[in-house]
């Protein structure tokens, strides 16, 4: 019997979600905190550990798995995150709970590397941006739903009922994986095509859109404090707000995934140029409370897009391994992130809350002036031009 695309891919989507929630427990570092007797930098730490591994095993991870079968590497990953997730649940040493929590985020690029692949093979014509861009939905609901969630239980009912829902939620995708998904064959090489990482164009266009998450992730990981201290917007009307921050980021990767179809030389010049003229207009505009508010839904717009527009160049310049790109995709995405949340605390503890603004710029336009060249000066092949 032939599996139905749109089911295939929902069931995708939503493991997508699903793997992504473990990013939501920022929001409970201070119950991390108190149910391992430790200080918040060391449950800082362990927050952010994630995200680090990500970026470091999203560069070779997904080549070691390409070349097994989709379904059994699907289970094997999903699997790892369960048990992964019922040993953090139970332990009371922040040192397993780290090592487990490590463990699970070296198999995550993987998960997501295959899935995007996967969907760009089972598309049908003329309709694998938006098959991929449901992907990166599921990624971005996965962080944006999944941080009140994580932050409402862990905050009314403390950590381990926190951690239980996203046990659940991985668990749940597992079951679907392996009554509803397929056996899909992985990819013949066996070699790792890694020679294409040390053209030209992969060097510089890896550059140029690095510095996208960077200037963003400056900007967004510090939105709250800004608008505390500055905009003065406090408590649940601050809750509210980065939610609806969060829709609107949504809607930003759908929009993405349209204008890159549409028109993607056009879409990856502009979308530097707008971000950055929001990140001057926040700068110039920041005492006043209502053009703060929008130019910030607006730049939640633009950083909904950001996944989109990163994961079209790597996949155009390493169309050849489409498992390849999309583990450099989650590399530079969270390693972008990575650095820019450092930088940001820099800026904040050296410079002001109001600098973070000002490099968000510098980064972007460092990117525009490059991605420029790439596009115009490298003439690098884009899927869609």
């Amino acid at each position: 019997m032939k599996s139905n695309p749109k089911i295939l891919l929902y069931i995708l989507m939503l493991s997508s979600l699903g793997i992504n929630t473990p990013l939501s427990i920022i929001g409970i570092i201070a119950q991390i905190s108190e149910y391992f007797n430790t200080s918040i930098a060391i449950s800082g730490l362990y927050v952010s550990s994630f995200t680090f591994t990500i970026a470091i095993c999203g560069l070779f991870v997904p080549v070691l798995f390409s070349r097994f079968e989709r379904k059994e590497v699907f289970l094997l990953i999903l699997s790892i995150f369960a048990l992964s997730n019922i040993v953090i649940i139970f332990t009371k040493s922040i040192a397993v709970a780290l090592l487990f929590r490590v463990l699970s985020a070296i198999f995550y690029p993987a998960f997501i590397s295959i899935a995007l692949t996967v969907c760009e093979e089972i598309a049908p014509e003329g309709e694998k941006q938006d098959y991929i861009t449901k992907i990166l939905l599921g990624i971005s609901v996965g962080s944006i739903v999944g941080l009140p969630i994580t932050t409402g239980l862990g905050t009314i009912l403390g950590y381990q009922a926190a951690m239980t829902w996203i046990f659940a939620i991985n668990f749940l995708t597992l079951i679907l994986i392996l009554v509803f998904f397929p056996k899909m064959p992985g990819r013949k090489e066996n070699e790792m095509p890694l020679s294409g990482l040390k053209s030209k164009e992969f060097i510089l266009s890896s550059i140029a859109i690095i510095m996208m998450p960077i200037g963003a992730s400056i900007v967004y990981n510090y939105l709250p404090y800004f608008l505390q201290t500055v905009s003065h917007i406090y408590t649940y009307k601050l809750s509210i707000f980065l939610f609806a921050y969060g829709i609107f980021s949504i809607f930003g990767t759908w929009l993405g995934g349209k204008l890159i179809v549409m028109k993607d030389k056009a879409t990856l010049v502009i979308f530097h140029l707008v971000c950055g003229a929001v990140f001057l207009a926040l700068y110039f505009f920041a005492g006043y409370l209502i053009p703060v508010l929008i130019l910030v839904l607006i730049f939640g717009i633009l950083d909904g897009m950001g996944y989109n527009l990163i994961q079209y160049i790597e996949t155009s310049v390493l169309s050849y391994n489409l498992e390849l790109a999309n583990g450099v995709f989650l590399s530079i995405l969270n390693g972008g992130i990575a650095i820019g949340i450092a930088i940001g605390g820099f800026l904040v503890d050296g410079l002001g809350v109001m600098s973070i603004f000002i490099f968000g710029f510098i980064f972007l336009m460092i990117a525009f002036f490059m991605i420029v060249y790439v596009i115009y000066g490298l003439k690098i092949d884009l899927k869609y031009s």
